[in-house]
């Protein structure tokens, strides 16, 4: 091969976009159901009846069901077949959105959503392994960053289409709107999609029950440790202690059996084995904006929800224009500065985000949600990139499913651990600021002050405690805005101890068997 040849773009076939489109909107449809149900929570609330807590179970059930799922993605693939268990989790997913639809009870909403979570968990990992191998070895960058636009618009319009069908019609209608999209998507993958090898491999059952067990545990500790006090909850050292027990007799299990549930010749690979690491801090810390800004900026900034719904939206917005432009930088491209720069960009937001006070200005959430948007975009296509792009066709399956398991649990641990930081810090702080409020402090006889602030009455002791409470929750935000974005800056450096050439890998460290079906897609 000449030099000309080897520096020209590789061609992409139209039945590999077509497949690319097709997973893509499968992607979308479980975006877009994972974040309108949030939307749509209060109102299922008042139909079912229900408690905060007990209405909390449609997410926990939903994230405990992915959980078990997603660890279980790579045997499934490699004994049944990719195409064969994509079609069967879309087909699923399409039916259990009938079901949470009809659902007339709580119980009934819990059961069909943990099926929801578990049927659509492969959707995820498999959708974009698909659309990888569907296009040739120099544009994966291009297929991951194409394939992660469904995901992104699904969660960027939401939001708002959840709000308009709850208004206009009921909550049932953003399960509704879904299936004709999942029969679609069906249709289209049954006859798009090439078939995959099969390998008749033996169930490691050990392994698969340790690791389900462990992993469905820790995701209901997380879920339900901040309700109950954590560690002074008997359920809880219960979670925890069999998650604990069930991860090490799983790891120690897969160090010595022959043939091991996960096969961990995968972090053998020096790219894979950072990049499961690095993808667990990303989940830990780089979502954590979105979680606290909506409660910033309605419990604090006093911002209604429609308005805080629109100060939101340029973070999508910046997703998106991220990932366009990464679908258009070439996959020879050394990929470690695009992803410092992404780091970069996620940093300076949040650090910027770490000195508000409680007059938050929409200017400010405006430009800090956009660079944060653009941030998801520089950061997500190069890491997939560098930690998945050399993994034998073998055990690629396994290292998708491996690679998504580490971001929920990291996002899990990263959400409970925020909520707790949080609430800890605002009683600190409220109790060292209240130490200031007393008559023989100078500041509080200033005539600049609000008349309701006087201490000789009962309502303006009440007044002084309500914004000493706000400014202690303030502070609490900007130290947890300000952890975030130190450790995505620690983050930076470590960008360098991957391998240099990952994005490209050479001839022989691409299995023929992954250049042949990558090429079928043209």
């Amino acid at each position: 091969m000449d030099a000309a040849s080897e520096k020209s773009p590789q061609r992409i076939g139209a039945r590999a976009m077509l497949i690319a489109f097709c997973v893509t909107l499968g992607t979308w449809t479980y975006g877009f159901t994972w974040n309108s149900v949030g939307v749509a929570l209060p109102h299922m609330q008042g139909t079912f009846s229900a408690t905060t807590d007990q209405i909390s179970w449609i997410m926990i059930g939903f994230v405990i069901g992915s959980a078990i799922m997603t660890a279980s993605i790579g045997w499934l693939s490699t004994r049944f077949g990719r195409r064969e268990v994509y079609l069967a989790a879309l087909a699923f997913y399409t039916v259990t959105l009938f079901g949470c639809s009809q659902a007339t009870t709580l119980n009934e909403a819990v059961i069909w959503r943990v099926l929801q979570g578990f049927s659509g968990a492969p959707l995820i990992p498999l959708g974009q392994s698909i659309a990888v191998n569907a296009f040739p070895p120099g544009r994966h960058s291009q297929a991951t960053s194409l394939w992660a636009l469904g995901f992104v618009t699904g969660n960027v319009v939401a939001p708002t289409l959840a709000g308009i069908l709850i208004e206009e019609f009921s909550w049932p209608w953003i399960f509704y709107v879904n299936i004709p999209v999942g029969v679609l998507v069906f249709v289209a993958a049954w006859f798009l999609i090439p078939k995959s090898a099969k390998s008749p491999v033996p169930l490691d059952w050990f392994g698969f029950t340790t690791l389900i067990l462990g992993v469905g545990m820790l995701q209901l500790m997380l879920a339900r440790g901040e309700r109950l006090d954590w560690f002074e909850s008997r359920e809880i050292v219960i979670e925890a202690l069999v998650a604990g027990l069930s991860l090490y007799l799983f790891l120690a299990h897969s160090l010595t059996a022959k043939r091991p549930f996960i096969d961990l010749s995968l972090f053998l690979d020096r790219n894979f084995a950072l990049g499961q690491f690095f993808i667990f801090l990303v989940g830990v810390f780089l979502y954590l904006p979105l979680l606290l800004l909506p409660l910033l900026l309605q419990q604090v900034a006093g911002y209604p929800a429609v308005e805080t719904g629109y100060l939101l939206m340029p973070r999508g917005i910046g997703s998106v224009l991220g990932l366009l432009i990464m679908s258009q930088v070439r996959d020879r491209v050394d990929p470690r500065p695009i992803l410092c720069f992404g780091l970069v960009l996620a940093a300076v937001p949040t650090w910027e985000m770490a000195h508000w006070t409680a007059e938050v200005r929409p200017w400010d959430v405006i430009w800090t949600n956009f660079l944060h948007g653009c941030s998801a975009g520089a950061i997500w296509a190069p890491l997939n990139t560098l930690t998945l792009s050399r993994l034998d066709k073998r055990v690629q399956d396994q290292g998708f499913a491996l690679f998504y398991l580490n971001f929920d649990i990291g996002s899990a641990i990263g959400t409970a651990a925020i909520i707790g930081l949080h609430a800890r810090h605002s009683q600190i702080n409220h109790a060292l600021l209240s130490e200031h409020i007393n008559p023989f402090n100078e500041l509080l006889r200033s005539e600049r002050l609000p008349e309701i602030w006087e201490m000789a009455e009962s309502r303006g002791l009440a007044a002084l405690d309500n914004e000493v409470s706000r400014q202690a929750v303030v502070i609490a935000y900007n130290n947890s805005f300000l952890v975030t974005a130190i450790v995505i800056a620690l983050l930076i450096p470590l960008v360098l101890v991957f391998r240099h050439g990952a994005w490209n890998a050479e001839p022989e460290d691409v299995p023929q068997s992954q250049v042949a079906a990558s090429s079928s897609g043209d």
